[in-house]
């Protein structure tokens, strides 16, 4: 496998796993919610940034087994490659292409709850 296009991302579960079963393929869509934090210089508060959301796609039948044991608000670290999708909508009476970016999980575990430095 190449690694020129991994990601990781550690962050909670924003509901339960979404089986969906085509006529070929059967995968696992996942919502995942990731916050950065910042420390604030004047107050010396920890303060969290926007909730970024990211489509995780499973495909591996033994993940999509695991991936259906974790609940809502689970903590789970991903590693994958982000995919990207074009398709047409329609604006304005006129048809745009847009992208979407999603990641194609090939590890899932479940991560630990790191806690902010006092320093």
């Amino acid at each position: 496998m190449a690694y020129n296009n991994t990601v990781k991302l550690i962050g909670n579960l924003g509901a339960e796993a979404k089986i969906i079963e085509g006529e070929n393929k059967t995968f696992a869509a996942l919502r995942l919610a990731t916050t950065d934090t910042y420390k604030d210089k004047e107050t010396e508060e920890w303060k969290d940034k926007a909730t970024i959301w990211h489509d995780v796609i499973v495909f591996s039948p033994a993940l999509i087994e695991e991936v259906k044991s974790y609940k809502k608000g689970a903590r789970l670290e991903i590693d994958g490659s982000i995919s990207y999708r074009e398709f047409l909508v329609g604006i304005d009476g006129k048809e745009v292409t847009k992208r979407e970016a999603s990641v194609l999980a090939y590890k899932i575990q479940q991560a630990p709850l790191v806690k902010k430095d006092a320093a």
